[in-house]
């Protein structure tokens, strides 16, 4: 059995931090006013720099997400846009079967393929989908929750402030079990032979509840509780089949992901405990066990596919494009989400909702091994063909060089995980189809970025729209404008190897944002709602309000929410005040005093809540900015919407 899990191995980066920048990837983060987070064993094992990391959302202008604020979890409440004085944190909220551009950076490259354009290492993305469920095996079972504390969960889970993500069957089983004595370590001395122990944590340093030797090793052979949605890579021979193999076959990728290939593993008659020695079906059944194994039901198979080559030592963009690192995904069927077998637990009134996090893995490797055969035969400083700081003869009368290595970092993975957020149920008016490339689409519109200057927000960057440049189909498409922002990041305390300070517009430590439309790109001022014409995006489109009910109506008349009007004048004073007012006839005063709106607008809702779901009608281009953060020679926050007339079907001739 441990030869095939060698086969197995992906082994994963020096000095290679890797940082989700859209969702906000929390890097350990929650409500820290300090440039470096508070606890970098919060909940995961991130491996990368103290700086990095967004600050969990707040949903109204004073929620503060330390203790004694009093979090709202249910949908309800949390995504009713008429409240603006409940406090709680805010997780984004997105449609089922919508498309979620996810964006990262990671510091030492990635991308190209393994035969003609190689990186500069071997190298792979995994991304994954964890999510609230009761499965009868408490060590799949997870209740997510981003915490009101930055203190580590306790191993019993019994401290209900803190963060969690694995469940504690799950990290109690993690440190029972015997770790994989066939993976390579290297030179490394282990301290124990559980599951703790990996070349990557030889030491059993304990981060949140996750077990290392899976956080390290993908696809891992035991049941998980997370769902693949992407495998990113420079090996696409992992993700084709041959044109010779025969009918069904899979590749390597969808062979071994937990969607598509079942786990097995060793369960008590009542499947609530494990029996950890036993390690395949014979040993099982002489100890009375029941082999049984685990498959996350209906969903699709991960996509495999060459991921964005980006530079080794730069946290930019990729290659030949504007962009970021980024991968679009299309969120699975609320129905594939939610099958029987998945025991994922529903949120809300009707049951329309789930909590899930997105978790990404960074896993690089050097050729100057085998990464995919090399086994522990090779362990040990006499065999292992890498050492710590080793030196080399480079063949002049004997002189030798020090290379600059760290075994236990020669193969090494890096983390980024989202704070929790909620898959929402399509309403019946925007029913989903069985093919997510038809109609009715729905593309997620959110804001990425920090506030402060380009030295203050590294590694992080100042704000921006995602994404900035968004191509629509005219009747057809839709977008999900939403944002969330902190109130409590204001980047001070100690800066470690970096600048604090939060340079900006408004109340120091605070993110807020806005949706206005400029009359071209070149330009900073709005366009005023009084000047409405022919080219205004409000006046070609339809805007709904995110409900909590089962439909999405065109609320009419005026004083129910956002109307489709000629001119749709609610839902541009809704998006230019973040929801502070919800209709034109709602505006009190164009001053700042009293309850009026800040021109800053500070007093108003760091999140959108609930977004607005927007359908333009008529082609165009449409560009617009956030009034507060476009700073003119500092700071650019502006995007355009590039609408599409749409596509002439030929009549049938009979």
């Amino acid at each position: 059995m441990k030869a095939l899990l060698v086969a197995f191995l992906c082994m994963v980066a020096v000095n290679a931090d890797l940082y989700m920048q859209s969702p906000r990837g929390s890097n350990n983060r929650l409500n820290e006013a300090n440039a470096q987070r508070n606890n970098g064993n919060r909940l995961f094992d991130s491996q990368n720099n103290n700086r990095g990391g967004y600050n969990v959302g707040e949903r109204t202008q004073n929620s503060n997400s330390g203790s004694g604020t009093g979090l709202v979890n249910t949908p309800d409440s949390l995504y009713t846009h008429t409240d603006k004085t409940t406090q709680s944190q805010y997780p984004m909220v997105y449609y089922e079967q919508s498309i979620l551009q996810i964006e990262w950076t990671s510091q030492h490259g990635c991308g190209g393929n393994a035969i003609d354009d190689p990186a500069l290492q071997n190298c792979n993305m995994v991304i994954q989908l964890g999510c609230d469920n009761n499965n009868p095996d408490p060590a799949i079972a997870m209740t997510l929750r981003d915490g009101q504390s930055t203190t580590q969960v306790n191993t019993d889970g019994s401290t209900t402030d803190r963060g969690i993500h694995e469940s504690p069957a799950y990290y109690e089983e993690c440190s029972r079990r015997s770790r994989n004595k066939g993976l390579f370590l290297a030179d490394q001395n282990l301290d124990g032979d559980t599951a703790k122990y990996t070349r990557q944590n030889p030491n059993d340093n304990r981060r949140g509840l996750e077990c290392p030797e899976e956080r390290d090793y993908y696809p891992y052979w035991l049941p998980t509780p997370f769902m693949d949605i992407a495998y990113l890579t420079d090996r696409l021979d992992f993700c084709n089949v041959a044109k010779d193999a025969a009918p069904g076959t899979k590749s390597y990728i969808e062979s071994n992901s937990e969607n598509t290939s079942p786990r097995y593993k060793c369960y008590s008659a009542t499947r609530d405990a494990t029996a950890l020695s036993s390690t395949d079906v014979n040993t099982c059944a002489d100890n009375g066990g029941n082999w049984q194994s685990h498959q996350w039901s209906g969903l699709p198979a991960p996509a495999c596919l060459q991921a964005p080559w980006t530079r080794s030592n730069h946290l930019g963009n990729m290659r030949n494009d504007t962009q970021m690192a980024n991968y679009n995904w299309t969120i699975p069927r609320f129905d594939q989400l939610t099958s029987a077998a998945n025991n994922l637990i529903t949120y809300g009134s009707s049951g329309d909702y789930v909590k899930c996090v997105l978790r990404m893995r960074y896993n690089i490797s050097t050729n100057d091994y085998d990464p995919w055969t090399i086994n522990a035969t090779s362990n040990g400083a006499t065999n292992s063909p890498v050492k710590d700081n080793g030196q080399i003869d480079i063949g002049a009368d004997l002189q030798s060089l020090q290379m600059s290595m760290n075994t236990d970092q020669f193969g090494r993975t890096f983390q980024d995980r989202s704070h929790t957020f909620f898959i929402r149920k399509r309403p019946a008016a925007l029913a989903p189809t069985t093919d997510a490339t038809q109609w009715p689409k729905i593309f997620n519109f959110n804001v990425r970025g920090k506030r402060g200057n380009i030295v203050q927000t590294y590694p992080a960057h100042e704000y921006d729209f995602t994404p900035n440049r968004l191509n629509l189909v005219a009747q057809k498409d839709y977008i999900h404008i939403q944002w969330t922002g902190s109130n409590t990041h204001n980047n001070g305390g100690d800066g470690g190897d970096g600048q604090t300070g939060d340079a900006g517009e408004g109340t120091d430590g605070t993110d807020r944002h806005n949706f206005v439309q400029l009359m071209n790109m070149g330009e900073n001022y709005p366009l005023p709602l009084d000047k409405f014409d022919a080219t205004n995006i409000f006046a070609n489109s339809k805007c709904y309000i995110f409900k909590t009910n089962a439909e999405i109506v065109d609320p009419t008349p005026a004083g129910s929410g956002v109307r489709a009007s000629a001119t749709n004048e609610d839902c541009a004073v809704h998006l230019a005040t973040s929801g502070y007012f919800l209709s034109a006839n709602s505006v009190t005063s164009t001053g700042n005093g009293g309850d009026d709106l800040s021109v800053t607008l500070d007093n108003a809702p760091p999140s959108l809540i609930g977004g607005i779901l927007m359908q333009v009608n008529t082609p165009g281009t449409y560009p617009y900015a956030c009034t507060r953060n476009n700073n003119f020679s500092n700071r650019s926050q502006k995007g355009i919407l590039i609408v599409n007339a749409p596509p002439v079907i030929p009549p049938v001739t009979p």
